[in-house]
C-alpha cells in the first residue's frame, strides 16, 4: 500500500492569496461591511470536497466458471484501487472569533470520497478457456471487482485514513487562516458531533 498527498496544499495557497485580496475588498469596499472571518469561512465552503489523502491498494482477482453446456474458464488478475479521503466543506464550516484573537474553527468530520479500481492497471496473470462459445467478458468479474473495491474500503478506514485525512484538512485550513493573518487557531467539537461523539442526526 502507497500512501500519497494530492496537490491540495499549492491550491489552498493560491486560492488564500485571493480570498484573502477579496476580503479585503469586500470589508473596506463593499456597501456593508463584511468580517474577515465570513469571507475565510466562505471562500473555504466553496472548495466544497477537498481532497487531503490518497491511498492505492492492488488486489488480486480470481474468476471461475464451471458450467457443463457453455464450458468453463478461469481468470486471474491484479487490478490497483485508489482510495481518497477528504473533507467535504460544502456540509458545514464553522470559524468563529473568541476572545485574545482566537479563532475557532469546527468541520465536518473526514470521510471516505472514494474507493474506485483503475481498469488501466489490469495486469492478466492467468486465463483459461475451455470453450468459445463462453469466453471472458468483463461482466464475469465486474462483482468481484466491485467486492474488493469495499474490502478496500473498509481496510483503509483499519488503517486510520480518516484520521490522517482530517489531520492534513485541519493544516490545509491552518496555513490558509494564517495566510489571512489569523495567528492563534483551534479546533472545536467536529460538526455533526455530540461530546465528542457521533451524533444521531
Amino acid at each position: 500500500m502507497a500512501t500519497r498527498i494530492s496537490s491540495f496544499e499549492i491550491i489552498l495557497i493560491i486560492l488564500a492569496l485571493i480570498l484573502v485580496a477579496a476580503g479585503v475588498f469586500l470589508i473596506i469596499g463593499g456597501k456593508e461591511p463584511v468580517s474577515h472571518t465570513d469571507v475565510m469561512e466562505q471562500r473555504l465552503r466553496e472548495l466544497r470536497q477537498l481532497k487531503t489523502v490518497s491511498q492505492t491498494y492492488r488486489s488480486v482477482i480470481y474468476v471461475e466458471e464451471k458450467n457443463f453446456w457453455r464450458g468453463n474458464k478461469q481468470v486471474l488478475f491484479t487490478l490497483e484501487y485508489l482510495v481518497t479521503a477528504g473533507v467535504d466543506f460544502s456540509k458545514g464550516l464553522e470559524i468563529r472569533e473568541l476572545p485574545d484573537d482566537v479563532i475557532q474553527v469546527r468541520m465536518p468530520p473526514a470521510e471516505i470520497f472514494s474507493s474506485d479500481a483503475d481498469e488501466t492497471s489490469i495486469n492478466q496473470m492467468f486465463l483459461r478457456e475451455q470453450t468459445l462459445l463462453n469466453p471472458v467478458r468483463m461482466g464475469d468479474y465486474m462483482p468481484q471487482v466491485i467486492a474488493q473495491g469495499e474490502a478496500n474500503r473498509q481496510a483503509a478506514l483499519d488503517n486510520g485514513i480518516l484520521s490522517h485525512a482530517e489531520a492534513k484538512a485541519r493544516l490545509a485550513v491552518i496555513r490558509v487562516l494564517k495566510l489571512g493573518e489569523f495567528d492563534i487557531i483551534v479546533f472545536g467539537p467536529t460538526l455533526g458531533t455530540v461530546h465528542g461523539e457521533a451524533s444521531d442526526g
